[in-house]
């Protein structure tokens, strides 16, 4: 047997035994079959591979079973040399919640769909998972390239795939996904209990008092007296809904969770893969759509075509229901859009809570988190006023991006008030 070689010291992140389980796993082979494992090693993602709420690594294995295999998975652990970010991580759950996910709900959804749905999962302990590796066949979108509107039809239609299996699998064995493993989808996001959420709200009224468009009496008292009360019934929206069938949500579709898979030459994806399921509920459908488009394109695009992407997502939905012979009926277009007058401040608020981190300069999220993790931990979970204010000094650009989500949650806000009966 070759020498095992211990390339970088990430590699005692795992065992030879485990690489062992996680390549028999893979190749599908009994434990009594020979298996030689000649070496592997453990490399850090690279930095387009940063997590907000893990490390990432790739895992390199190359063995013998009659024949030599390259093999190469995705790890995601808990962070390693950030104690704050840790502490977090292992508090909020994420870990427990996403390896439940990914080992004992995904697989029994994949069944019911009819394309892959998300990376398998091979191996997982309380502190990391070893996934698939989606970059051999898939590939996230690059920073030259734009998002269309053929882009986004295929992350919709994977959206209806994910949800109408999931009802497929529930009406197969009787049963609701959101009452067997309420233990596991529990919210972490949109939630007054998240810290996160709430420096993220107290950072959306920093940012509304001062946005210029703002400045008149009535629309300062209706931010001083009523923005704060509404942004906490989100949490309300984004729980499972009473007039609408709840699936499964990814609640996470931004770009960087988006793996998409090209016919050659072709510059129009096929399909497409969804990663990080740690955001995950049992909720409405249209948290999952609304989340989407206000993440993902432009506002300028988004206006174009909003209309036609909700189209495009309800007869997707329609066709998996036909397929997987669920009733036509258990959505209907009527019940569909007026959901998504509500869902739609759910998603607006996402927005203008995401944008302030997600429209940093390149790097500056990372160097913040290295160099000064209890200060930038403050910022995320305590008060991001500061952070706002460093940031806009810096760079008076970020300004207009992280204002701009400021501006449509108010004007929404303002004109649908009665929506929400405070």
């Amino acid at each position: 047997m070759e020498k095992l070689t211990d390339k970088l010291s990430h590699t005692n992140l795992l065992s030879p035994k485990e690489c062992a389980l996680i390549v028999r796993r893979t190749l599908q082979l009994p434990e009594d079959e020979n298996l030689q494992l000649l070496e592997y090693w453990i490399e850090p993602g690279s930095s387009e591979l940063i997590g907000f709420m893990g490390d990432y690594y790739k895992l390199y294995v190359r063995v013998k079973q009659k024949q030599e295999h390259n093999l190469q998975y995705f790890i995601k652990s808990l962070p390693l040399n950030n104690a704050p970010h840790r502490d977090e991580c292992e508090r909020k759950g994420f870990f427990r919640k996403e390896r439940a996910i990914y080992g004992e709900i995904l697989p029994k959804i994949q069944k019911y769909a009819s394309g892959k749905l998300c990376a398998k999962s091979y191996y997982t302990r309380s502190d990391l998972m070893v996934l698939e590796d989606l970059s051999y066949t898939y590939r996230q979108i690059r920073a030259d390239e734009s998002y269309t509107l053929q882009h986004l039809k295929v992350v919709l239609a994977q959206q209806a795939e994910l949800h109408a299996a999931s009802i497929a699998w529930e009406q197969a064995e009787g049963f609701s996904i959101g009452e067997r493993y309420k233990d596991v989808l529990f919210e972490l996001h949109i939630t007054t209990s998240n810290e996160w959420y709430m420096a993220g709200v107290k950072g959306i009224i920093y940012l509304a008092k001062r946005h210029e468009k703002f400045q008149t009496s009535l629309a300062q008292d209706f931010i001083s007296n009523k923005l704060y009360g509404l942004l906490c019934k989100a949490e309300e929206i984004a729980g499972p809904s009473k007039t609408l069938r709840n699936v499964l949500c990814h609640r996470d579709t931004w770009d960087r969770n988006i793996f998409f898979k090209f016919a050659k030459d072709s510059s129009i994806p096929d399909t497409c893969c969804f990663v990080d399921f740690q955001l995950t509920t049992y909720s409405p459908p249209t948290l999952d759509v609304l989340f989407m488009l206000y993440i993902i394109p432009t506002a300028g695009m988004r206006r174009q075509i909003y209309d036609a992407c909700l189209e495009h997502y309800f007869q997707c939905l329609q066709s998996q229901f036909a397929r997987l012979q669920i009733a036509a009926d258990t959505m209907s277009r009527q019940d569909f859009l007026e959901h998504c007058k509500i869902a739609r401040v759910a998603a607006l608020i996402l927005w203008a809570l995401c944008e302030p981190l997600l429209k940093m300069p390149e790097g500056l999220s990372k160097k913040f988190r290295t160099e000064e993790p209890d200060r930038f931990d403050f910022y995320l979970n305590s008060d991001r006023s500061g952070l706002l204010e460093r940031v806009m000094e810096l760079h008076p650009e970020y300004k207009s991006a992280v204002m701009a989500p400021i501006g449509e949650l108010l004007e929404y806000l303002m004109e649908t008030e009665d929506l929400f009966k405070l």
